[in-house]
């Protein structure tokens, strides 16, 4: 009996500090039960307004960071449960990437990554919402390609600045 509880009591103590934290990842760059590559045909303008309107229509009233890493770009924001005890914390990069169509031709554009993790619930709107608002507003734009690449981006990025406004209210700001 003692034996299990130095095994048990150590496995629940980490449980408890941890919060019971979920982690989520998903990409535009693959798609669901597909092998193959996707990027978007799209301007750095749209590339960028799309996860601001992705973030605007999913969470209005969260602040939205802009973030760098690496020399990738994007934007987090935090969800909060109503009394604060709880939370999920999400990225999404906007990734400029050049790849190959099946003719050879080459093709520029951009793809998205999400992390996302916390203590709230993992729901699907949760865990996959931002890259499914993205996948139907960008679905006719979408090109398969091979030996993908990173890119360049076309600007600096100053643009589409979320400078920790509420996503609703970043976008009338945004150059169309």
């Amino acid at each position: 009996m003692i034996r299990h509880v130095g095994i048990v009591a150590p496995a629940l103590m980490a449980f408890v500090i941890s919060g019971c934290s979920a982690t989520s990842t998903s990409t535009t760059l693959t798609r669901p039960g597909q092998a193959e590559q996707a990027i978007y045909r799209i301007s750095e303008q749209q590339a960028f307004t799309t996860a601001l309107e992705a973030y605007a229509a999913l969470y209005p009233k969260q602040s939205v960071d802009d973030i760098v890493e690496g020399g990738r770009r994007g934007y987090n924001a935090d969800e909060y449960s109503t009394f604060g005890d709880a939370w999920w914390h999400h990225r999404i990069l906007v990734i400029p990437a050049i790849g190959t169509e099946p003719n050879g031709n080459e093709v520029r554009g951009y793809w998205y990554d999400y992390l996302g993790g916390g203590t709230l619930s993992a729901r699907t709107k949760r865990t996959t919402g931002l890259i499914e608002f993205i996948r139907r507003r960008l679905e006719s734009m979408s090109v398969v390609v091979t030996s993908v690449r990173d890119g360049q981006y076309e600007t600096d990025g100053k643009a589409y600045l979320g400078l920790k406004r509420d996503a609703r209210d970043i976008l009338p700001t945004l150059p169309r």
